[in-house]
């Protein structure tokens, strides 16, 4: 080998070795970059996910108020309503009554009457 050989025998070794230097450089550039977006993303997610979740929460909070609030509404309309009902039927009970002891009444009446104008 001469030494013109030589000498770009060894500096194409040095480009070599400085290329393989710069390409593990490289790629634990942008591992490391990689690792930081994901890093991010996950983050924003996290951010993301929580803010949502919060969001259902008190979302499903006030709807989960209001159908009780419904719910109760609701139950008081029912026992209004349940106690008219018993009201009124107490009411017609009583009246039913005074009308069969009226009828009873008049059944005796004319019982009596029977009794006398057709013997």
């Amino acid at each position: 080998m001469s030494f013109n050989q030589k000498k770009t025998f060894s500096s194409s070794f040095r480009d070599s070795s400085s290329l393989s230097i710069q390409s593990d450089d490289t790629a634990q550039f942008w591992t490391l970059e990689l690792d930081k977006v994901v890093k991010r993303i996950r983050h924003d997610f996290e951010v993301f996910y929580e803010a949502t979740h919060q969001e259902m929460i008190a979302y499903y909070k006030v709807k989960t108020e209001e159908l009780e609030t419904n719910i109760k509404q609701e139950l008081h309309y029912r026992q209004i309503e349940i106690e008219q009902f018993t009201m009124v039927q107490q009411q017609l009970q009583i009246e039913y009554e005074k009308i069969e002891e009226s009828l009873s009444y008049e059944k005796e009446i004319s019982f009596k009457l029977e009794t006398t104008y057709c013997k």
